[in-house]
């Protein structure tokens, strides 16, 4: 195309295109070709549009012998040609841009050479660089630098390469900066583990290993196939002069790329990170911030006192065995204290079984004990099987056990199944089930189109997760990609289909089922116990955190008498999706206009999927799938353009133009997370998260639970739609977020949930109290009465209006009061109709009573209030319907519509 202008032009529609080149037609040309060196992207069918400079239309150009092809109807002079125009298959936040369609005309005549003028971007960020400019394909093994300032985004060779001088690659740097850059592989034919070495002092690479999510080190072999470019992203600290970098693949001779570093005067704080197109922050790819032995609040260290291991509100017992033999509780019925009271769990100790095996085991001991966790292992023995159990119990209440059986003989198993015998417990949840009472005995068996490796069975104040796994297992993807990455099925427990779990009354049977194991072979059965509830809810915290969703002025968000605002992405001061750092300086004026006016300012971050507008993107794409998902490409033109192939798009937000990549479910790039977590702290003043579902296991949580806990009170809210449906793989959101709940201050489970279920469901699946946290309602702003019930409203927003309820609240002064939900036993007001249930707030001005509804119609009740309970006179008590929308009092009866608010006072 030789030496053309580029320019940034923003036009419209967007589905023209994100690319044009204005092109000259020689006077007297019946057809005009163009050559446009590009890749084409994923999809395309060599269709273009051509216009005029004014936007008369000039129809279509069609790719023929590598050029474009067009009839220049409005005869010599300039041309715009935009050669990849699209239009929307799907909705626009999870388009499918589809590029045009269409059979090329019959050229003959002379077909004259257009001359190329300029090529124009609709955006910066869409506009192709010069590393995406093909060369040639090249002889032999090729290895060459580059610096952060020139991600090598495709798999061609870069015709920059070809274009630059011989010498060292140049490399600036501010002082103290953490220098980032490029080495580019490419290889005529395929390379085989491809390793770099140098000697610089500090040198990393990232794409070849570091440190994992949990902290372990790794490798990674990188195979390169033939005529294919790949980056290897490496650093150091910034040290001025030369440094060389040798690159070896098995069979080829060695290749060095030299560099020099020119170091400025600047001095850079914080090695780099306050400019994320710096790249310094891809050392945070291997940090291990947070990932410590210290207990945020409001957990307690765990106590051991002979067998019994404590945690907040919960103990375990060890059996001689090292599993456990007592499971007990001490929250109080309604969740808002630990009490003196102990629930049982367990009817018998848990056991592990292998039928006609009886084991000897020579006791448990003790291998680590700390603040945070306790970790102890075991040794059974039986003929030619030998059980190693390792067991670990953490502050949050998460108890993990690995059980890795193995046989020195070949041994037929009638079966290898854990047993866990419970108390009457009126609530279950997963397997197929979603939450409420438990119904009859359950026969389930794996199946990977579902989500579903795990069951809770509880109480209000008592319960246990049980969740089975191998050692491959791997987070799932969730939130409609569940299937482009399900379940990995564990060997040990499914058994070629031969597991499953099942229950016989009060009985829960964990099987693999029939088997042969093969002498020297090891199996793993991993089980992890969560007992429930994480916490105690904090009522009055509740009722004071009033929620804005939404960018508006910090004033008017003060005036409507909310006190937390949550604001997500696709906005002013939080434009990129899971990725706050490029308007960072907006974001730390608004938070800090919050503050000014009362208000807490949380943030919509999370690692679901990545803005394609983060510097760190082409480092990320050269790590195979261990931080972007692999998929099968496709969705808005930017990613079809820049990315191609083999990755999984996600959410659009078309307020930014900005798109997105699906993460994977555990990698590094939560290391990162969290230290972009920490770095908005410090440098903007959020005071927590919203999280919109989870792209992390609660490892990941705990450091961030710890990182937020230097914010005097944080807070961290959970969203989720519903995900029992088949493209979720039937999964209830509560289970499936369980492991993160002791860390969650706010559920937002609302969209797509059904405000027509039962009470039980209510319970079990949206409010979050039988596990420690409360929530509040969305979908269609909720149901106000059946909400209140369980301490929800909902929030200020897109039409919703909690502002009664909180005026309610304010006269009330329901902050100061104890809650009193109709599923204690403590409860003092009761309807004696069970469609109508009854909720008391109890404080010093009396009692506010909701009455929440099950009926379609009117129903009459009477209310049973246990007067002495509430501190209060019958003969001298007065009631009243400070909202009564639902309610209808005549005489002695209440007429309950829907429901409403009893005032006895």
């Amino acid at each position: 195309m030789g030496t053309v202008i580029e320019v940034v032009s923003g036009w419209e529609p967007a589905e023209l295109g994100n690319h044009r080149v204005v092109v000259e037609a020689p006077a007297g040309a019946v057809w005009v070709s163009v050559a446009v060196p590009w890749v084409a992207p994923q999809g395309h069918h060599g269709v273009g549009l051509v216009t005029t400079p004014s936007g008369a239309e000039a129809g279509h150009a069609f790719l023929v012998d590598g050029s474009y092809v067009f009839a220049p109807v409005h005869g010599p002079g300039r041309y715009l040609l935009y050669y990849a125009p699209y239009v929307n298959a799907t909705k626009p936040s999870y388009p499918e841009h589809d590029y045009l369609t269409g059979p090329a005309p019959e050229i003959s005549g002379d077909v004259a050479q257009g001359e190329v003028v300029a090529y124009e971007a609709r955006t910066e960020h869409d506009r192709y660089t010069d590393m995406e400019r093909p060369a040639p394909a090249q002889d032999g093994f090729v290895a060459f630098g580059e610096s952060r300032e020139n991600p090598i985004r495709m798999r061609h060779l870069p015709a920059r390469l070809l274009e630059r001088g011989p010498g060292p690659v140049r490399l600036t740097a501010d002082q103290g900066e953490y220098l980032v850059f490029q080495i580019g592989v490419y290889g005529s034919c395929p390379l085989s583990d491809v390793r770099l070495a140098s000697d610089a002092p500090g040198f990393t690479c990232f794409t070849l290993g570091g440190l994992d999510y949990l902290g372990e080190p790794f490798t990674r072999r990188l195979d390169v196939p033939a005529e294919t470019v790949h980056a290897l992203w490496c650093g150091l600290p910034a040290a001025p002069g030369p440094f060389s970098v040798t690159v070896d693949a098995d069979g080829e001779p060695s290749r060095t790329v030299g560099f020099t570093v020119e170091v400025s005067d600047v001095v850079r704080p914080d090695a780099g990170d306050d400019d994320p197109a710096r790249l310094s922050r891809l050392r945070w790819l291997n940090s291990r911030l947070a990932d410590d032995d210290t207990v945020p609040r409001p957990f307690t260290p765990i106590t051991v006192e002979g067998p019994v291991l404590g945690v907040l509100g919960r103990t375990v017992t060890l059996g001689p065995d090292g599993l456990p033999a007592a499971l007990t509780s001490y929250f109080t019925p309604e969740v808002t204290a630990v009490g003196h009271h102990p629930t049982e769990l367990l009817a018998a100790p848990v056991t592990f079984e292998i039928p006609g095996t009886a084991w000897e085991s020579d006791g448990w001991r003790i291998t680590h004990r700390g603040q945070a966790r306790v970790t102890w292992v075991s040794r059974w023995r039986s003929g030619p099987l030998t059980l190693d159990l390792e067991g670990r119990f953490e502050f949050d209440g998460t108890l993990d056990y690995r059980l890795e059986l193995s046989s020195q003989d070949d041994a037929d198993l009638d079966d290898a199944r854990l047993t866990l015998a419970h108390r009457v417990l009126p609530y279950r949840m997963g397997l197929g089930e979603q939450g409420g009472a438990r119904g009859g005995d359950l026969d389930w068996h794996w199946d990977q189109g579902r989500n579903q490796d795990a069951i809770w069975l509880g109480a209000v104040n008592a319960g246990v997760q049980v969740r089975l796994s191998d050692e491959r297992y791997r987070r799932p993807l969730n939130t409609n990609f569940y299937h482009q990455r399900p379940l990995v099925l564990p060997r040990s427990w499914h058994n070629d289909g031969r597991g499953g779990i099942r229950t016989a009354g009060d009985t829960l049977v964990c099987y693999g089922g029939p088997r042969r194991i093969g002498a020297g072979e090891r199996l793993r059965f991993d089980v992890r116990l969560t007992l429930t509830p994480g916490k105690p809810i904090d009522t009055a915290a509740h009722f004071r955190q009033r929620y804005f969703h939404g960018y508006r002025p910090a004033d008017e968000i003060a005036a409507t008498g909310a006190t937390v605002v949550n604001t997500h992405h696709a906005t002013e001061v939080n434009p990129y999706i899971n990725y706050p750092f490029l308007a960072a300086d907006r974001l730390k004026e608004y938070v800090g206009s919050l503050h000014e006016h009362g208000l807490r300012g949380k943030l919509y971050y999370t690692v679901r999927e990545i803005s394609t507008r983060a510097p760190e993107l082409w480092a990320l794409l050269g790590l195979g799938e261990e931080v972007l998902a692999e998929g099968p490409g496709g969705g808005c033109s930017w990613s079809r353009e820049h990315v191609g192939e083999g990755r999984l798009p996600a959410w659009f937000s078309t307020a930014t133009d900005d798109s997105s990549l699906i993460t994977s479910g555990q990698s590094r790039w939560h290391n990162y997370y969290v230290e972009g977590l920490a770095w908005l702290v410090r440098h903007t003043g959020i005071d927590g998260l919203y999280l919109d579902d989870l792209g992390f296991d609660r490892e990941v949580t705990k450091r961030v639970r710890r990182v937020l806990d230097q914010v005097e009170e944080p807070l961290i809210d959970l969203h989720s739609a519903n995900q029992f449906n088949e493209r979720d793989g039937f999964a209830s959101s509560a289970n499936l977020y369980l492991e993160h709940l002791p860390y969650v201050d706010r559920l937002w489970f609302g969209e797509y949930f059904d405000y027509a279920a039962t009470p039980d469901y209510w319970l079990v699946e949206m409010s979050g109290i039988p596990f420690g946290v409360m929530g509040e309602m969305l979908e269609g702003g909720g149901h106000p009465w059946r909400g209140l019930v369980h301490g929800m409203t909902n929030r200020l927003y897109d039409g919703s209006d909690p502002r009664p309820m909180w005026r309610l609240f304010d006269t009330y002064d329901v902050t100061r009061a104890e809650m009193l939900g109709y599923w204690s036993p403590r409860a003092p007001v009761r309807t004696g109709h069970p469609g109508i249930l009854a909720t008391t707030y109890r404080g010093d001005r009396g009692a506010l009573v909701a009455l929440g509804s099950w009926h379609d119609g009117p129903v009459e009740v009477r209310l049973d209030v246990d007067w002495d309970a509430l501190g209060l006179d019958p003969g001298t008590a007065t009631a009243h319907l400070p909202m009564a929308d639902g309610l209808t009092r005549t005489g002695d009866t209440l007429l309950v519509d829907g429901g409403g608010v009893v005032w006895l006072g």
